[in-house]
Parts: structure tokens; sequence; C-alpha cells
């Protein structure tokens, strides 16, 4: 192992110990490992901005704000509370509603968005129903796959 990998290791391990804790928001972190790893001379720093030449990473990015925008506006706190009046606080009730939503939201839209836009109802979702959202997001994420739209 050499110096760079060691580097890269130690940078990830900080970005999974951050994840996990939620210490910072998630695109806080993602942006300081892409500092760090260019500031730490692993990566070049026109490799560490060449992502953002990515039309995916674009939509994915602006998806996230449009999804964070829809949340503060009060409509995904009107969903979550339609859903978990619907089909009460059932975890498999709750988890077959909001996968068969997103499947179907992602027949129309990209599967990543949907997902994302999904996200914040998400949570407010399992904090209503006292479920953890860590257990509902993969099963969405599945269904927003398995809903036939590539891109």
């Amino acid at each position: 192992m050499n110096q760079e990998i060691a580097i890269t290791y130690g940078i990830l391990l900080v970005a999974v110990f951050l994840f996990v804790t939620e210490k910072l928001r998630t695109d806080l972190v993602a942006v300081l490992v892409m500092i760090l790893l260019a500031w730490s001379g692993v990566i070049t720093i026109e490799e560490s901005f060449s992502g953002f030449s990515s039309n995916a990473v674009i939509a994915i990015m602006a998806v996230m704000i449009l999804g964070y925008g829809i949340d503060r506006s009060g409509l995904m706190t009107l969903l979550a509370k339609k859903i978990t009046d619907t089909v009460g606080s059932n975890e498999k009730r709750i988890m077959v509603s909001v996968s068969g939503t997103v499947g179907v939201l992602s027949a129309f839209m990209q599967n990543i968005g949907a997902a994302a836009l999904f996200l914040p109802a998400l949570r407010k979702v399992g904090k209503q129903a006292n479920i953890p959202s860590g257990r509902l997001i993969m099963p969405m994420g599945f269904a927003a796959i398995l809903g036939l739209t590539q891109e």
C-alpha cells in the first residue's frame, strides 16, 4: 500500500463516519471529500471537478434542490400525513405504499429523480410512524429501478 492509497482510505473512513453519524449534511460531506482528495494531491483539481461535466450529476443535483424546495413548501409533509393516515403505522403497509408510489412515478420520469424527490416524504413518514427511514429507503430504491424508465 502506498501513501496515496492510505490517504484515500483515510478520507473514505472520515466520509463514512460523517455519513453514518450525520454530523454534516451529505452534500457537504461529498464536497469535503472532493476538496480533500484534491488538496492532498491524490487527484488533480481538474479531476476533482470533472464530475460536474456529466449531465447526470447536474440532473441529480437539480432534482435534490427541487426536492428540498418541495419539502420546504410543506407539500411533502402533507403527502407523509396522507400516507400515514391511509395505511397507518404498519411498516409493511408503509413500505408497499411508498414503494408503489415511487415505482409509478419513476415510470414517467428518471428513476433517480423519482427516488430523490420522494426522500423527504419518506423521512417524514418514517418519523411519524416511528420507523427508521433507512429501513424504507432500500425498498423504495428498488421500486424506482423497477419503474421501467432508464433515462
